[in-house]
C-alpha cells in the first residue's frame, strides 16, 4: 500500500463510485494567504475532504464547486480572488484557484499522482484550460503550484513530490489510538503496528496502515529509512526490544519512547546491557512530547507529540536530528 493523501483517496473513491465530486486546488498564492499554494480540497455533495484554508474563500470554493456539480456539461474553473478587497479576509493576499469536477476519466491521472508522489524524484503536472494533462520530469519548479497565462489559454503547473515522512507507531492502546487520530490528517505517512489481533478499533482512521505481527520486533527490519519511530505497546519488554532494534538500524530520524524520567532511566540501563553506547543512547527520546504541551490524557499526549513530529525539520536529515529534541538529554 503506498502513501496518499486523503484528499487523493477521496477523489479515487468518487472517480470509482461515479459520485459527484469537484477538486479545488490553489494553483497560486501571492502574500498573505491561508494556505500555501498547491493545497487541495476535494468537495462532494454532503461533505469535503481536506482544505484550502476555511473562512470565506473556502465557503466560496465550495459553493462554485457544487454549483458545478449541477450543471449539465462538466467544465474546469479558473477563478481569482483578492482576499481583502474581493471577500473581506484580513490575509490581505491573492490566490487563484483550480476547480475540477471529477469523473470516470479523471480516474487515471490521480492514479499517476498516486505513483509518483512515492517516488523520490519530484515531477511537474501540467493542467491545460482545454482539460489536458501533462507529465514532465524536468526539474522542480519553485513553488508547489504556479499560473501560467497564454494565448491559448491558462495552464497550471504543480509539482508532485512525497511530502510525507514515514511514521511507525507501535502499540494501539488509548494513546496509540488517540496519536494515530491526529496523525491521520496530518502530512505523515503513518504505519500502525501491534502484536494482538484484536488490537486496533473497528474504525480505522482513513489513509494509514494497519500491521498485526505476533512478533513485533522484527518489523523494524521493514520500516524505511530516516523513518520517525514511536514505542508504546503493552509490554515494557517489547518495547525494550523495539527501541534495542531501531538503535541497531542506525538511521532512525527520530525514536520516542512513551513514558517518565524513570522510565528512562531503567531503559537506558536494559540498552546499555544489550551492548548500546553513549552516543547511541542519546537518540532515544522519553518521554514524547513537547515540554509545553502538558497533560496525561491521551489525547494530551498525542496532540504533543503530533507537534513534536511536526518540529523537525522537514529536510530529512536523518538521525542527528533527535538530539536538540525534548527528551534526549
Amino acid at each position: 500500500m503506498t502513501w496518499q493523501p486523503a484528499w487523493l483517496a477521496a477523489a479515487l473513491a468518487a472517480t470509482e463510485a461515479t459520485t459527484p465530486a469537484v477538486l479545488v486546488t490553489v494553483a497560486e498564492a501571492k502574500g498573505s494567504t491561508p494556505r500555501e499554494a498547491g493545497a487541495k480540497m476535494l468537495v462532494r455533495v454532503d461533505d469535503i475532504v481536506g482544505s484550502i484554508g476555511g473562512g470565506q474563500l473556502e465557503l466560496l470554493a465550495i459553493d462554485a464547486a457544487r454549483r458545478l456539480m449541477g450543471e449539465p456539461v462538466a467544465r474546469r474553473m479558473l477563478t481569482q480572488h483578492a482576499l481583502g478587497p474581493d471577500i473581506g479576509q484580513c490575509c490581505g493576499g491573492a490566490v487563484r484557484l483550480l476547480l475540477e469536477p471529477l469523473s470516470g476519466a479523471d480516474r487515471g491521472w490521480l492514479e499517476a499522482w498516486r505513483r509518483c508522489s512515492n517516488q523520490g524524484r519530484p515531477v511537474t503536472l501540467t493542467t491545460h484550460e482545454d482539460g489536458r494533462k501533462i507529465w514532465t520530469a524536468e526539474l522542480p519548479i519553485r513553488k508547489a503550484s504556479r499560473v501560467e497565462d497564454q494565448e491559448g489559454g491558462w495552464r497550471v503547473i504543480e509539482m508532485v513530490r512525497r511530502s510525507a515522512r514515514p511514521v511507525w507507531l507501535y502499540g494501539a492502546g488509548h494513546v496509540g489510538r488517540a496519536l494515530a487520530t491526529v496523525l491521520a490528517e496530518l502530512d505523515f505517512d503513518l504505519t500502525w503496528l501491534d502484536s494482538r489481533p484484536q488490537g486496533f478499533p473497528a474504525a480505522i482512521p482513513a489513509g494509514l496502515r494497519t500491521v498485526v505481527e505476533p512478533r513485533l520486533a522484527e518489523t523494524v527490519a521493514d520500516a524505511p529509512p530516516a523513518c520517525l519511530y514511536l514505542v508504546m505497546t503493552h509490554s515494557h519488554q517489547l518495547d525494550l526490544e523495539l527501541c534495542d532494534r531501531v538503535l541497531k538500524r542506525g538511521d532512525a530520524a527520530f525514536l520516542g519512547l512513551i513514558g517518565s524520567a524513570t522510565k528512562k532511566a531503567r531503559f537506558v540501563s536494559g540498552l546499555k546491557a544489550l551492548g548500546h553506547g553513549p552516543l547511541a543512547l542519546e537518540r532515544l527520546v522519553c518521554p514524547i512530547g513537547l515540554a509545553q504541551i502538558p497533560g496525561k490524557q491521551p489525547m494530551a499526549i498525542a496532540v504533543s507529540a503530533a507537534a513534536q513530529l511536526l518540529t523537525l525539520s522537514q529536510a530529512a536529515g536523518g538521525a542527528g536530528e533527535i538530539g536538540a529534541m525534548r527528551g534526549a538529554g
